[in-house]
């Protein structure tokens, strides 16, 4: 059962939406320390917003952006060398621009002293790094990171494909890198003895085995593994623990903006880091909840955030739904509440209603708001927001109050829709 929204929750959290959206919206500038994502892969398979889980179709949701570039044409603000792919191969470069907005979301709430964690496969990784080294810089380039998971069935005409890469960019000069050990090879360890007074002291010349490289072979999960779920793009619980115990410490914030089946988050449950998740297709959610024994407490504990406009909709109940829009706002409510629902961080008095708003109550919440004694006066502006919509009253009404010269109040009448393409509008 998903938790009712409250002011000052735990970190840890999953949100049902696009992640270019949340990042934007919910999620604080420089507040993230660790960034993973195993974004969509460009398969030319597209699924968005599906009620049921499709494992066939799960690797691509660009669906948005491909219809902003074909309504739009190219964007001015893209690089050159993507106008230049777009001339031939449109879609790849529909999902190439899908890719550097939601890295532009990434920089933006990474820390100065975070890191990032890009994971993907031989169908785009090049274009990607050029994405990533304009977005984060080149010079902040560590590592493309190999991950080698089998050996490779015979091809005749190519090399077996048998590796994902893995881009790994700190944002800055300082950031955390605590360096894991891999177990040596050999047998035996070579030791030296050295004297310390009138002591002789052993010591391993490499105790802990050889450094860890840039080449990981780490194999996938077993078909028969406890660990599988079944989720088409599930990465080992062990590759990700490696990636978080490196560049994170205990009590950081690791962020993965393609959840999928919730290895991060349960990886960095597992280490004591705090989380947030994201996705857009709710069964990621489902799945995730459902990994039984690899979370130390029920998933349901954590919190569910809303975010998709079907998502919001479906809402039933008006406490409910009220406590969405004032989370949204980041806004609280006032007690008692004498006719407004909540009051942002600004001051601006809101009213939440789930049914279609008319004269009457954009009439009474004006009033209600200019005689709180919460809300700071004179009253500059208002926001309705409604899960039903507007009549023509209540636009007559807003035009009336917004028009009367005594009055001086700018009336804002809300739609969920509305509210939900803020990232649309954002740069």
């Amino acid at each position: 059962m998903r938790q009712s929204l409250t002011q000052n929750q735990p970190v840890n959290q999953f949100y049902h939406g696009d992640c270019l959206f949340v990042m934007r919206h919910d999620i604080e500038p420089e507040s993230i320390d660790l960034i993973y994502l195993d974004p969509p892969f460009f398969t030319g398979q597209v699924q968005k917003g599906k009620l049921r889980w499709e494992p066939g179709a799960m690797e691509c949701t660009y669906e948005d952006s491909r219809r902003f570039w074909q309504e739009k044409g190219l964007a001015g603000h893209a690089p050159t060398w993507l106008k230049d792919i777009a001339i031939n191969r449109p879609e790849f470069a529909a999902y190439l621009f899908y890719m550097r907005e939601r890295l532009q979301a990434c920089h933006r709430v990474l820390k100065a002293t975070g890191s990032i964690y890009l994971h993907c496969d031989w169908r785009a990784s090049h274009y990607l790094k050029m994405i990533m080294d304009e977005v984060f810089g080149w010079q902040n380039f560590g590592n493309e990171i190999i991950w080698h998971y089998v050996s490779a069935p015979e091809a005749k005409t190519r090399y077996g494909r048998k590796h994902d890469s893995i881009m790994y960019y700190p944002k800055g000069d300082a950031f955390a890198f605590n360096l894991r050990r891999v177990p040596h090879s050999g047998n035996t360890r070579p030791t030296r003895v050295y004297k310390h007074g009138d002591k002789d002291y052993v010591c391993n010349t490499n105790p802990m085995g050889k450094a860890l490289d840039d080449v990981w072979n780490m194999p996938i999960i077993a078909a028969t593994a406890k660990e599988r779920v079944g989720y088409p793009t599930q990465k080992p619980l062990a590759l990700l623990e490696r990636i978080i115990e490196v560049s994170s410490n205990e009590g950081d914030v690791v962020l993965d903006p393609f959840c999928g089946c919730g290895t991060a988050i349960i990886a960095a449950q597992r280490l004591n880091r705090r989380w947030i998740g994201i996705d857009i297709n709710q069964q990621a959610y489902e799945v995730s909840g459902k990994r039984i024994g690899e979370l130390p407490l029920d998933f349901a504990h954590f919190r569910y955030v809303e975010r998709t406009l079907e998502d919001v909709l479906a809402i039933d109940k008006p406490k409910e739904f009220e406590d969405w829009v004032n989370e949204f706002y980041r806004a609280t409510k006032p007690h008692p509440d004498k006719g407004v629902d909540g009051i942002t961080r600004d001051g601006i008095p809101i009213q939440v209603k789930t049914f279609t708003v008319g004269y009457n109550v954009v009439s009474e919440f004006v009033t209600n708001a200019k005689y709180h004694p919460r809300v700071r006066q004179p009253v500059s502006k208002v926001i309705v927001v409604s899960q039903s919509g507007y009549d023509d009253g209540a636009r007559i009404r807003k035009h009336e109050i917004e028009s009367n010269p005594d009055e001086g109040i700018e009336v804002q009448l809300v739609t969920v829709a509305e509210m939900l393409s803020v990232a649309d509008k954002q740069g």
